[in-house]
C-alpha cells in the first residue's frame, strides 16, 4: 500500500508538472517591420522632381517623382501620324476590295452565263475561254485586294499597339505611390538620370506592423490564430495587444539568427503577430518582446 501511495504521489507531481508547462507564458524577443516597397522608375531618363523627402507621409495615388517624357512624346506624335495615314490607306483598300468583288461577280456572272450558250452552241469556243479567261482574273484580282487590306490592317494593329506602350511609357513618367505610408529612403534626386526599373523611394507602412515568432510544437497546440499577444518595446513601459494572424503550417529548424546552443536543431513553427501602430510608436527594425499566453 504504501508503494502504491508513493507511485500515486509521483503521478500526481509529474501531471501538475507538465500542468505547469502547459499552460505557461511563451515569450521571445523578435524585430519588428511594417510593410515596405521600394517603387521603381519603369520609364528611365532625366528626373525632373522629386516630390517627397524622407520622413514625409504619402497616400495612394500621389505623385512621387517625374521623369521627363518629352522624347517620348515625340515619338507618340510620329506613330499616330502614321496611324493617320493608314487609316486613309485603309479606306482606300476597302474601296479596291468592293470594285474588285463587283468586278468578280460580273466576271462570273457573264461566264456561266456564256458556259451555258456554249452548252447550247449558242456560243464560240473563243468567247467561252475569254469569259473564262477574264473570270480568273477577276477572281486574282479579287484575292489581291483582300490580302493588301489585311495588309494594312496589320500594319494598323502594329501602330496602335506602338501608341499604346509608348502611352504607357509617358504615364510611368509619374511615378504614382502604391500605398500609403511613410518615406523611408529617397534614393535619387531631381537632375539626375536614372535607368529604367531602378528603385526611387521607399515606403513603409507603420500603421499596421509585424513580427515573427518562432515556438516549439510542444507549445503550437495552445495557439490560434486571433489570439492575442502582448507587445513590449525594450526600455519602455508601455505595452501593445498584437494578434496572431498566421502560423506555419509546417517546421523548420530554428534561424540562426535567434539560436541558442541548446535550439541548433530544434524544430519550430513561425508565427506572425501584426500590432496596430496609429501613434508610429514602433520603428520598422525595432527590437520587442513578444509574450504570448495561452487562451488569451
Amino acid at each position: 500500500m504504501k508503494l502504491i501511495a508513493n507511485l500515486f504521489l509521483v503521478t500526481v507531481i509529474i501531471l501538475t508538472s507538465c500542468a505547469k508547462k502547459t499552460n505557461s507564458t511563451f515569450q521571445a524577443s523578435a524585430i519588428i517591420e511594417g510593410t515596405a516597397i521600394k517603387v521603381a522608375v519603369q520609364t528611365g531618363g532625366y528626373l525632373l522632381k522629386v516630390n517627397f523627402d524622407e520622413g514625409q507621409e504619402v497616400v495612394t495615388g500621389d505623385t512621387l517623382a517625374v521623369v521627363d517624357a518629352e522624347k517620348l512624346s515625340y515619338q507618340l506624335d510620329q506613330i499616330r501620324a502614321g496611324l493617320d495615314e493608314v487609316a486613309v490607306q485603309h479606306r482606300l483598300a476597302n474601296t479596291s476590295l468592293r470594285r474588285a468583288q463587283e468586278d468578280y461577280d460580273y466576271a462570273k456572272t457573264r461566264y456561266e452565263r456564256f458556259r451555258d450558250l456554249f452548252a447550247k452552241n449558242a456560243a464560240s469556243q473563243q468567247a467561252l475561254d475569254d469569259a473564262k479567261i477574264a473570270n480568273d482574273r477577276a477572281g486574282t484580282a479579287l484575292e489581291s485586294a483582300r490580302q493588301s487590306l489585311q495588309t494594312i490592317a496589320s500594319k494598323e494593329k502594329g501602330l496602335d499597339a506602338q501608341t499604346k506602350f509608348l502611352q504607357r511609357q509617358i504615364n510611368d513618367a509619374m511615378v504614382k505611390a502604391p500605398m500609403s505610408g511613410t518615406v523611408a529612403t529617397r534614393f535619387y534626386d531631381a537632375g539626375e538620370t536614372i535607368p529604367p526599373n531602378a528603385p526611387i523611394i521607399e515606403i513603409i507602412d507603420l500603421k499596421k506592423m509585424w513580427a515573427k515568432v518562432y515556438v516549439s510544437e510542444t507549445y503550437l497546440p495552445q495557439i490560434r490564430l486571433g489570439q492575442n499577444a502582448q507587445v513590449t518595446i525594450d526600455g519602455a513601459t508601455q505595452t501593445l495587444t498584437g494578434t496572431i494572424s498566421w502560423i506555419s503550417a509546417k517546421a523548420e529548424f530554428t534561424p540562426k539568427n535567434i539560436l541558442t546552443p541548446e535550439s541548433r536543431t530544434a524544430l519550430v513553427y513561425a508565427v506572425k503577430v501584426t500590432v496596430d501602430n496609429p501613434d508610429r510608436l514602433l520603428k520598422h527594425g525595432m527590437p520587442v518582446s513578444i509574450m504570448l499566453q495561452p487562451g488569451s
